[in-house]
This record gives structure tokens, sequence and C-alpha cells, in this order.
């Protein structure tokens, strides 16, 4: 059997940010061990023949970029990110959630419209099986906010008015990804949000999703 690799692009929650250790004063925050980050998780549950490469970064979005900070965009890093590591079986996308930030002013179709911008670049590039074909993609649409709470070092809730727009994403997501011939899985299926700053995943919620995803992998390559 080839070894399948596997890129997991993804934002705060494929970085394993935890919830309960960040202070917006300092900015300290703490990052979960490998072994407790969904991708860790899923690796051990997949086993040997694959090669998981994570990819995860605080503030990610889909395709728009902070005024104050550069490279956060996904559209900005995912194509030299496919070729640094093809060939590359499948790209796991979960992404979403920051593009809720007040900061940018954008709906459901909006944010949907970046992830379909991601899709496109990748399907537009050869870093697949043997370097000939484009990889397959896995959308994991985000959980809705579990609240608006998270605020930033100017203590400032930086997500308000979210919430509600992010009920909406699934809908968008997943007819994006039928339309473009995507996998597909809605992680607000098995998973909530931490009720401590409404936006990341949990120890448990961090495996609640590695095995999810697994299972999907697994679906995707073994029949």
């Amino acid at each position: 059997m080839n070894e399948k690799t596997i890129l997991c692009f993804g934002d705060s929650n494929t970085w394993g940010f935890v919830p309960d250790a960040f202070d917006p004063k300092t900015l300290y925050m703490e990052r979960f061990s490998a072994s407790k980050r969904w991708p860790g998780i899923m690796h051990q549950l997949l086993g040997d023949g694959f090669n998981v490469i994570e990819e995860g970064l605080n503030g990610r979005t889909t395709n728009v970029e902070y005024p104050d900070l550069y490279g956060k965009s996904g559209t900005y890093y995912i194509l030299p990110c496919l070729y640094s590591h093809a060939p590359v079986d499948i790209v796991i996308i979960q992404l979403g959630t920051n593009d809720l930030k007040t900061i940018f002013n954008r709906d459901a179709i909006q944010i949907s419209d970046g992830i379909a911008e991601i899709i496109d670049i990748i399907i537009g590039t050869s870093f697949g099986v043997r370097m000939k074909h484009p990889p397959q993609i896995l959308i994991c649409c985000p959980p809705p906010l579990s609240n608006e709470n998270f605020i930033d070092q100017n203590n400032e809730i930086i997500f308000k008015g979210g919430m509600k727009k992010s009920f909406h994403l699934n809908e968008y997501f997943k007819s994006i990804a039928k339309n473009k011939g995507c996998h597909y899985l809605d992680l607000g299926q098995v998973v909530e949000y931490s009720k401590i700053d409404g936006i990341h995943f949990d120890e448990d919620g961090q495996k609640i999703v590695g095995r999810y995803i697994a299972k999907k992998i697994q679906q995707i390559f073994n029949g």
C-alpha cells in the first residue's frame, strides 16, 4: 500500500489553541500537544500508511487579509503549501470561523465564496497523485460559535454578530462541496466549540473531531 499524504489546512483549531489558557492582556497562549490535536488523533487512528501534515495558523481566514497583518489568508498560502508537500493525496480544509470577525463584515455567502476560491486553486494544480492530478479535497465546515465572548488585547469583542451568521455556513459550504466534487463533513453535527471562548475546541472536542475525520478518511480511501 502506497503511503497517503493528508494535508490539514486550517486555523487555530488545527494548530491546537487551548481555549482556557489564553490571556488577552499579555497574548499568552498554549497549544495542545501533537498527540492531543485532531490531526494527531486522526493519524493515530489511521495508523501506518498515512502521512499527516499539520498546517494550522492562528487567525487564518479563507481569502481575506487583516488590515494590520499579512499572510493570514488561506488563498495566500495554499499554493506554495501544496507545492512544498507534494504530492498530496487529499487536502482537508477547516476554515471559516475567523471570517466571522466583525472587522471583516462578511456574511455566510461571502465566506463560502472564500472556501470556493481555495478549492479552485487546489483543483487547478497538479500536486496530487503522481504530480499529474489535483489532490482530493475534504471540506470540514466548522461548528457554529458557542458564544460571542472572545475578546482581544484591546478588550473588544471581535465576533459580535458572528454567531447568527455561523449557523448558515453549513448550508453554503455543503452546496459548494457538492458542486465542485469535494468530500464534505459538517463538524457541527458532532461537536461544539468550548463554552469558555466560543470559538475553539477543548481537549474532548479535539478528540471528537479527530475521530470523526479519521472515519471519513477511511471511507474515502478504503471504500
